[in-house]
């Protein structure tokens, strides 16, 4: 965790993990690997090249495991598996280029939380391969993504009007359309260019987002 965290920022910058901070799809083949087999790779990669009829490469794997009456014990153990290989560094990930600098360069008063659905027991060291051990404040785990992000944004904004805060994602349903809701800024990762939502800014990559977030806390 970054030392001496602010207590009282003056902008807020959520950040998602898996495909925002975390770049590369070997986590998410893993776990399609393991509830799927030797139909993995075929099926995943015909999604990956356009993104068609899935949000995110874990919303196919959870339709495939669902159409294809994959228990959910089965999914859950195929599921944590990938976390294991994903913390380990079995299933590699990349932090997007330029990222690291300007969290490590950003002003004393603006806060950056992770927050995402997976557990974030074990995380810390893939935050470290990823070059961004250290400038974080805080992460959150398990935050149960659309459903449960209203509440933490509540907590994190405290007395803060929303438009102060910014929320990175990019999957528009989970780690944006709720904060919009809420009267926050938007910063989306749009990977297959769809088109999707109305973010106050949107790029195929967080590398191409960089100058619009340090231009919005700046301002």
């Amino acid at each position: 965790m970054r030392s001496g965290s602010v207590s009282s920022p003056r902008r807020i910058v959520v950040l998602d993990f898996d495909g925002t901070v975390a770049v590369g799809d070997e986590p998410v083949l893993a776990y399609f690997r393991g509830v799927a087999g030797n139909e993995a790779d075929a099926r995943f990669a015909a999604w990956a090249r356009t993104g068609e009829g899935h949000r995110d490469g874990y919303a196919l794997v959870a339709d495939w495991a669902s159409t294809n009456g994959v228990p959910e014990a089965d999914r859950s153990a195929a599921y944590a598996a990938s976390r294991q290989a994903l913390h380990a560094g079995a299933a590699s990930v990349t932090a997007p280029p330029g990222l690291a600098t300007l969290l490590a360069a950003r002003p004393a008063d603006v806060r950056c939380v992770l927050v995402t659905n997976a557990p974030v027991d074990g995380i810390e060291p893939v935050l470290d391969r990823l070059g961004l051990a250290g400038l974080l404040d805080e992460l959150v785990g398990d935050a149960r993504k659309p459903g449960g992000l209203p509440a933490v944004l509540d907590r994190l904004l405290g007395d803060l009007p929303p438009e102060r805060l910014l929320a990175v994602g990019d999957v528009w349903r989970n780690d944006l359309e709720p904060a919009t809701a809420l009267g926050a800024t938007t910063a989306f990762v749009d990977r297959f260019g769809l088109g999707e939502g109305e973010p106050t800014y949107r790029a195929r990559t967080l590398q191409e987002l960089l100058p619009d977030i340090e231009r919005w806390w700046t301002e």
